[in-house]
C-alpha cells in the first residue's frame, strides 16, 4: 500500500524551498560584500547543524489490518492495508568539527549526532481500524486508532565537501557526501488503543509481532549546499540533501520506508575566536 500525502502540501516543494529561504532571512540582517577577496582563515572551525527529512513507504508486512464497514463506501473489499496509511519523519541535530585542505577547496568534517525517527499508521477513513493477532487461541481482533513509533539514535558522521565555485568570495557552492554509522539510544512501538482496558495487551502483541528495530545502523548520503562566509570566518551553510541510503535492514519496524530528499543547516566558526588573545 502507497503511502498518500494531501495535495494541498507538496513535501518536495517545501524540502526544496527551506534551504533558500533560510538564505534570504539572513540575507535581511547580515550586510557583506558577496564578491570581496576573503582573508586569511583558521582551517580548523566547530560548530551545531539540523536537519530533516520526511518518509513514506509501504506498510511492513508483519502487520495486518481490517477495516470496519463503512455506510455508503462502494468499495466492498476491505481485507489487507488498503484503507491504512502511514507517515514519519527524521529530524537530526549535533556539534561538529571541520579541517579545510588544499587551499579550503576540500573540507572534511566529523563529530556526534542525535537522530530522532517518528512513524505514524493510522486509517485513511474512519474512526479505527482492526488489527489482526495471532494466538493460541486462534485470530484475535483489537480495534485501534493507530500505531507509533518513536526512536533516538547516537551517530558518528565522517563527511567531505568539494567546492564547486566561489574559492575568492563570500558565497561558495559545494557538493557534500558522507557515511554515517549510530546506536540505538532509545525506542518506543505503540499502540493507540480505542478502548483505553486494551492497553495491557499491546506489548504481547508487538512482541507477537517480533517488532524489534536494529540497534545499529550505518546509511550514506549526499547533497548540494550553498555557504556564506562573514567578515570574521563564520560560515553559514544550507544544504539540500537527497534521501539517505540505509545499508543496514531492521531500521523501523512500522514501515517499509523510501526515504524523501531533505535539508540541513549549519553553523561554524574558525577555533581563533576562541582565543584569549
Amino acid at each position: 500500500m502507497e503511502i498518500n500525502y494531501s495535495p494541498r502540501f507538496n513535501v518536495h516543494t517545501a524540502m526544496l524551498m527551506r534551504p533558500f529561504i533560510l538564505l534570504l532571512l539572513l540575507l535581511s540582517c547580515t550586510f557583506v560584500e558577496t564578491q570581496a577577496q576573503l582573508q586569511p582563515q583558521s582551517p580548523f572551525r566547530i560548530g551545531i547543524e539540523y536537519g530533516s527529512h520526511e518518509i513514506r513507504g509501504k506498510i511492513d508486512n508483519r502487520w495486518e489490518f481490517r477495516h470496519p464497514d463503512i455506510r455508503y463506501s462502494r468499495q466492498t473489499d476491505l481485507s489487507g492495508s488498503e484503507r491504512v496509511s502511514g507517515k514519519g519523519n527524521i529530524h537530526y541535530a549535533g556539534v561538529k568539527s571541520e579541517f579545510s585542505v588544499w587551499d579550503n577547496r576540500l573540507t572534511f568534517t566529523t563529530g556526534l549526532r542525535y537522530t530522532l525517527i517518528n512513524e505514524q499508521v493510522s486509517p485513511q477513513q474512519g474512526t479505527f481500524i482492526y488489527l489482526f493477532h495471532p494466538s493460541s487461541q486462534g485470530i484475535e481482533l483489537f480495534r485501534i486508532k493507530g500505531m507509533e513509533e518513536r526512536l533516538g539514535f547516537a551517530g558518528i558522521p565522517l563527511e567531505a565537501d568539494i567546492l564547486l565555485w566561489g574559492r575568492h568570495s563570500n558565497w561558495q557552492g559545494y557538493l557534500k557526501a558522507g557515511i554515517q554509522g549510530g546506536v540505538r539510544i532509545h525506542g518506543e512501538t505503540s499502540l493507540n488503543f480505542l478502548s483505553e482496558e486494551m492497553e495491557q495487551h499491546g506489548d504481547a502483541i508487538i512482541s507477537t509481532a517480533g517488532a524489534a528495530p536494529s540497534r545499529f545502523f550505518l546509511n550514506s548520503y549526499a547533497g548540494l549546499g550553498l555557504r556564506l562566509i562573514l567578515q570574521n570566518g563564520i560560515r553559514l551553510s544550507a544544504e539540500i540533501t537527497l534521501p539517505p541510503h540505509y545499508l543496514t535492514k531492521g531500521n523501523l519496524t512500522l514501515l517499509t520506508p523510501e526515504f524523501l530528499g531533505g535539508s540541513r543547516f549549519s553553523v561554524t566558526m574558525p577555533t581563533r575566536l576562541f582565543s584569549l588573545k
